[in-house]
């Protein structure tokens, strides 16, 4: 295995099967000679061999886990590191998680290496940064390799349209049983009372789960509030459960925080959504410096929102770079908005693959341009799909151009930014894209979209427009 692990291992941690042994050392000295060695080996990559490495693992140590996982995964054993390692992970070590990340990052499953890396990077880890960028850089390899796909996978909604909040990676067994790890010997923890509410909801026992949910909440802990605000979100939704998300946010939970930030700015109480933004931001959450930009922007604070984007996008954020490409573009700084909307539009970002098609085009490479829209209008983009069915024109699918032309949806967004060539679509350059757009088969509009281009001499729009005309004498 590469990556995380590798690195690790060629500093001479985890649990290699070699190096000294330790002696006949018996009861409580031995048990304090084994904790020594794995603390070693777990904080400064000290060899240790690997049979004292499962013993601890065994026993129940969570960084002999870890060390014990990355050691059998060094030599092969990859299904038992894995198992070893999701123990740990589960109990809340984060060295674990970065190494079952780099497990799937090296199998080249990205998404799941992201699952992974994303939650330790939000608690401002240099490491699991660092991973996320190399995660990055592979992932721009492959699509530079790869063709686009005929469905792409679904990607995050752009925060410019419809900013949504971050689900937590664990889920509320997961974290049950990690504070119960954690936390072995306080009975009164609040995070063991609230692991034992959510166990006792899992087996049915809601009056057991409702006695231990009311001790938790008098303690006021952020991470107990949090998971309080997720049971109301599952029952009454997210707005309907909003003083809860505020008493978790006030408390200082970075995710509840973000959450505030998307409803009041839903609401219109945008002074009170950049306080909970800023504090969410500054505790690293990628959305908020997302959400925050879009903010500043709208009050005509560039030099604030560019601040905020490039932030998001030095944490790997795709929306952050389209959403900059935007900026720029206001700013006039075009070949600055193009190089932002490629690499968004490399990582799937629906908008920049709308934008950068839109640039191409304009310099005459329609046969570039089509397959972008293609995969965005393919994602429900109507934009796209306006714009592909200006592209089919040209060349005479009328066919093909009609059956995207009656999918066009004026309730999907629209929101496209980009210097627009004669016959395609996008928003004015301040602004976002009007709802205003033709539904069903409008050939006349087709039509129009066409007239700019051949009347300033372009045959293949021109040939279009003939064609065109043909189908609707006939229709």
């Amino acid at each position: 295995m590469v990556g995380w692990w590798r690195r690790r291992a060629g500093r001479g941690s985890g649990a290699a099967a070699g190096g000294a042994d330790d002696g006949p050392v018996r009861g409580a000295a031995r048990e304090a000679a084994l904790d020594e060695l794995i603390r070693a080996a777990y904080e400064e990559g000290a060899p240790i061999p690997e049979e004292l490495a499962a013993e601890a693992a065994r026993a129940g140590d969570v960084r002999a886990m870890t060390v014990y996982g990355i050691g059998l995964g060094n030599r092969g054993a990859v299904k038992e590191a894995e198992e070893w390692l999701r123990r740990a992970r589960v109990a809340g070590d984060r060295m674990a998680a970065l190494a079952l990340g780099t497990l799937y990052m090296d199998r080249g499953e990205f998404a799941a290496a992201e699952r992974y890396f994303r939650p330790v990077a939000e608690t401002g880890h240099v490491g699991a940064r660092q991973a996320l960028a190399e995660l990055k850089a592979l992932r721009e390899t492959e699509a530079r390799n790869t063709p686009p796909p005929s469905r792409p996978e679904p990607v995050r909604p752009p925060a410019e349209s419809a900013p949504a909040s971050v689900a937590p990676a664990a889920s509320p067994t997961e974290w049950a049983a990690r504070q119960l790890l954690l936390h072995p010997d306080d009975d009164h923890h609040p995070h063991v009372l609230m692991a034992m509410a959510v166990l006792k909801a899992e087996e049915g026992d809601a009056a057991g789960a409702r006695a231990y949910v009311a001790g938790a909440l008098a303690s006021g802990d952020p991470e107990v509030l949090f998971w309080v605000s997720r049971m109301h979100v599952a029952q009454d939704g997210l707005h309907g459960a909003r003083e809860h998300i505020r008493r978790a946010a006030d408390a200082g939970h970075t995710t509840s925080q973000h959450t505030m930030g998307v409803l009041l700015t839903e609401e219109g109480d945008t002074a009170r959504a950049e306080h909970y933004y800023r504090l969410a931001a500054d505790a690293g959450h990628t959305d908020s410096y997302v959400n925050l930009g879009v903010l500043l922007r709208g009050r005509g604070d560039l030099d604030g929102a560019e601040t905020c984007y490039r932030r998001a996008i030095e944490a790997g954020d795709s929306a952050g770079m389209n959403n900059l490409g935007n900026l720029l573009r206001q700013r006039g700084d075009l070949a600055g908005a193009e190089r932002w909307w490629r690499e968004a539009a490399d990582a799937g970002e629906r908008d920049a693959l709308v934008s950068y098609g839109a640039v191409l085009a304009e310099r005459g490479d329609w046969d570039a341009a089509e397959p972008l829209w293609r995969r965005a209008a393919e994602a429900g983009h109507a934009a796209a799909r306006l714009n592909l069915v200006g592209a089919l024109a040209r060349t005479g699918r009328m066919e093909e151009a009609e059956r995207w032309l009656r999918s066009v949806d004026t309730d999907v967004d629209t929101d496209a930014a980009a210097p627009l060539p004669s016959g395609s679509h996008g928003p004015p350059p301040d602004g976002p894209a009007v709802d205003d757009q033709p539904v069903g088969p409008d050939l006349a509009a087709v039509a129009d979209w066409l007239g700019g281009p051949a009347r300033a001499g372009d045959a293949d729009a021109r040939a279009a427009l003939d064609l065109l005309d043909g189908e609707q004498g006939t229709g």
